[in-house]
């Protein structure tokens, strides 16, 4: 099993249950490398055979999402850059049974979740790798995920479409950011994620509060905070060489996989710097509009060093419930996962070493983090 973990290789795409005009849209939007046409025939051949099941679906939602309603509850936002500690924390809150969140089936399977559950969901059990390519975090059909997967297959107003066209950087700065955009354009994203959160608790529990992890919302908070006003946000931050390091493997073992454009390994490296300073920077112009008992800053290391008195002042600061109910439930998780193996920190070239204390300087400043000697050039 140990062997077969190792060469474990995502060979699937995740654009392969998405709709047609979508898929065409996306085509005209971009142009696929030469050596990924291959994986565009197959994503075009999956999008055609799974459109009578999405057709289905679409059915059997009409009228099933009217009563639905994410503001009941409002959700419980966890942002940060990539590779911050997002997934640690997020794996952390969900032992608390008042969340519901997205699971990694709907996550992949989003336009067919519904009609095919029970047939398609323990035959993904069984094919998926029990760990995650990129930082071994345990995984499952059932394990949380984070709503850009599906919104993917939603619309083409999503940055994670920069992981698939890289070339292609007005994603991440239009969807991501929301600049350059028109009113009807934020209009239609607010509709298109609306329907998305609404479809994830009707799929889960629609009468529980939705918990939701993505580093792409880090940037929206403003229009996040307009469509759900009471929302709570809990921002977590890292070392910045330890993100560039961890955000470098990201890239290696799991978003390269999805590339449908030529991208070398300098454009990914400028890719990463150029998309911390965007994304954190936004963020420290946006976290002010947010009420101060709506929002907190966590650091990664405290949560690892102290994890419980962290959320403790979680609870406390955001009012999310009685602290000491769920108490066992975090000790009992934190016991299972005490002997996590973290990946090895990649080496970052002195060159890199230089643009990290350059143009993230700022979050250096802002977090405390301390800076290491480089050589000049």
């Amino acid at each position: 099993m140990m062997e077969r973990e190792k060469e474990y290789k995502i060979t699937d795409h995740q654009l392969f249950i998405s709709p047609l005009l979508l898929w065409i849209k996306l085509r005209r939007q971009n142009k696929v490398a030469k050596g990924r046409r291959w994986m565009a025939f197959k994503i075009t051949l999956f999008v055609l055979i799974s459109s009578p099941f999405r057709g289905i679906q679409r059915l059997y939602l009409r009228r099933k999402l009217r009563s639905v309603d994410p503001n009941k509850k409002p959700p419980v936002f966890v942002i940060g850059h990539w590779r911050s500690g997002t997934t640690h924390l997020h794996y952390l809150l969900w032992q608390d049974k008042q969340f519901v969140c997205l699971d990694a089936f709907q996550a992949f399977f989003f336009n067919i979740a519904f009609v095919s559950k029970t047939i398609v969901k323990p035959i993904l059990n069984a094919f998926m790798p029990s760990t995650r390519p990129q930082d071994n975090v345990k995984i499952d059909a059932n394990s949380p995920q984070e709503e850009e997967h599906p919104l993917t297959n939603r619309t083409y107003m999503s940055g994670m479409h920069a992981f698939f066209f890289p070339k292609n950087l007005t994603y991440l700065t239009k969807w991501n950011l929301f600049e350059n955009v028109t009113e009807s354009e934020v209009k239609e994203w607010k509709k298109t994620y609306s329907d998305l959160l609404k479809k994830i608790l009707l799929f889960q529990d629609p009468k529980k509060r939705l918990l939701l992890k993505n580093p792409h919302n880090t940037g929206r908070i403003k229009v996040l905070s307009e469509m759900f006003p009471k929302a709570k946000f809990i921002f977590i931050h890292r070392n910045p060489y330890e993100v560039y390091s961890s955000t470098r493997v990201l890239y290696a073992k799991t978003v390269s996989t999805q590339f449908l454009q030529d991208f070398s390994d300098k454009e990914i490296e400028d890719r990463i710097l150029i998309s911390y300073e965007k994304t954190l920077t936004r963020y420290l112009e946006l976290r002010g509009l947010i009420p101060k008992n709506q929002i907190i800053e966590v650091a990664y290391a405290d949560l690892d060093n102290k994890p419980l008195e962290e959320l403790k002042r979680m609870y406390e600061h955001l009012d999310l419930g009685d602290f000491n109910s769920v108490l066992p439930l975090f000790q009992k998780y934190l016991e299972g996962v005490k002997n996590f193996k973290k990946n090895k920190p990649v080496a970052i070239p002195e060159r890199i070493l230089q643009r990290i204390q350059t143009d993230w300087k700022f979050a250096f400043d802002e977090w405390g983090y301390q800076m290491n000697e480089v050589k000049s050039s």
